[in-house]
């Protein structure tokens, strides 16, 4: 009996200094948020496990477009529209796929184009994804049968994971277990919208032929554009400033901003960051100095951290998509663009919004260009409809037609506007 009372007493004393911690946890979070985090800090390095980190955005992976075609109608969201629980519903089956997907055989044009006219799941890409990366971060598993395969454009059906590479040649990968069933529950609650792709009509002549096009007359809002970042005249940064240099390890409240020409700069460690008066940030690793940002696993997973948890927590109605991936002077530049929906947002004459210069393990050099960004949607914009901006198309090579913003960066009202591209098919 003694023995039962005593483990009891000790049991309440245990709860009793977990009530505690917790009540000194939660005063902290809500009195000290900036300190609290000092001592939990966003992590800078990334680690060498397949599990992808729990803090990334989805809307990062988002497809411009898409369309479900079932045996007797085909629905699709195009550049112009948003249902994220469809979304969300086509994320799980291509990660599916993606995670099943065997090694990858060549194919005929003609196959590619049976394949999205079958039963099965499309989806287009704001620029060419990494398909083992996309694995990876969809699912949290590798698919090293995909290893150095990249595709903006894919096609799911029942048997194959279907894609075009970034040289132009079309590709199937089986697919085992059969993802017929899946495909079909998917389809199952949709509604025939009209959906067709181009190639389906003559209509649309000088369109990629995998376009997926309806008759609508498309419509979105304009974007209020806004620089979030701002620094006080004695040198003190706004809220969103202090929330970019805590994501990126550099702390205001221990190493004060200094004036330098042109804009504001703080250094930590022997490394300095550099704020612009317009708006962007920039380091570059110094000689000699340990380096600030060590990547311990895949570059595009660290790249993609720290973009979300800098310019993509600034965004406002914005998301952030992955625009680029190049080879350059012995290192790897990664840039990340901001999107609308379906809709690519071009920031200055470069496009991109961050961008990362990784080599030998380290962040060499990073720029960012934080923007915020509202939806106006008292003031929508409407635009051609799809056969009227692909009859303005100049011949006689295939072309994509995509929805754009043009961001200057000096803070106005921004309208939605048909672009092209010419490429094959």
């Amino acid at each position: 009996m003694r023995e039962k009372r005593r483990l009891w007493e000790g049991a309440k004393t245990l709860l009793i200094v977990l009530l505690a911690c917790s009540a000194v946890y939660l005063a902290a979070r809500t009195l000290f948020p900036w300190q609290l985090t000092r001592i939990l800090p966003h992590p800078v390095q990334t680690g060498a496990g397949e599990n992808t980190p729990s803090e990334f955005s989805s809307q990062t992976l988002r497809p411009a477009a898409l369309s479900v075609t079932a045996e007797d109608k085909r629905y699709a969201l195009l550049y112009h529209q948003d249902d994220q629980e469809v979304y969300t519903q086509v994320s799980a089956i291509l990660a599916e796929a993606l995670g099943d997907a065997g090694a990858p055989q060549q194919i005929a044009r003609r196959g590619w184009e049976q394949a999205l006219l079958s039963p099965g799941l499309y989806c287009e890409y704001l620029s060419p994804m990494p398909l083992d990366t996309l694995s990876l971060w969809l699912s949290g598993q590798k698919n090293a049968q995909l290893s150095g395969t990249w595709a903006q454009r894919l096609c799911v059906t029942g048997e194959a994971l279907n894609y075009q590479s970034r040289s132009g040649e079309y590709y199937a990968c089986a697919l085992s277990p059969d993802l017929s069933q899946a495909l079909a529950d998917l389809a199952a609650p949709l509604s025939s919208n009209g959906a067709r792709f181009a190639g389906e009509t003559e209509n649309y002549g000088h369109l990629r032929w995998d376009t997926p096009v309806l008759a609508v007359t498309p419509s979105m809002p304009q974007l209020l554009a806004e620089d979030p970042i701002s620094v006080s005249d004695a040198g003190a940064p706004g809220e969103a400033l202090a929330q970019v240099l805590h994501a990126l390890s550099f702390h205001p409240q221990t190493n004060s901003l200094y004036a330098i020409p042109g804009g504001w700069a703080i250094n930590d460690g022997g490394e300095a960051l550099r704020i612009e008066t317009a708006g962007s940030l920039t380091y570059r690793r110094a000689e000699g100095e340990s380096p600030h940002f060590t990547l311990t696993g895949d570059p595009l997973d660290a790249t993609r951290a720290l973009a979300e948890a800098t310019v993509g927590s600034l965004c406002g109605d914005a998301r952030l998509y992955l625009r680029e991936v190049r080879q350059e002077n012995g290192g790897t530049v990664i840039t990340y663009g901001y999107a609308y929906r379906g809709a690519s947002i071009q920031l200055g004459r470069e496009g991109w919004c961050a961008q990362f210069t990784v080599r030998d393990g380290t962040v060499e050099a990073l720029t960012l260009k934080p923007r915020r960004y509202t939806a106006l949607t008292s003031y929508p914009a409407v635009l051609l409809p799809q056969e009227q901006a692909a009859a303005a198309l100049p011949g006689p090579e295939e072309q994509a037609l995509e929805l754009l913003y043009a961001d200057d960066g000096q803070g106005q009202n921004l309208t939605p506007f048909w672009g092209v591209r010419a490429e094959g098919r």
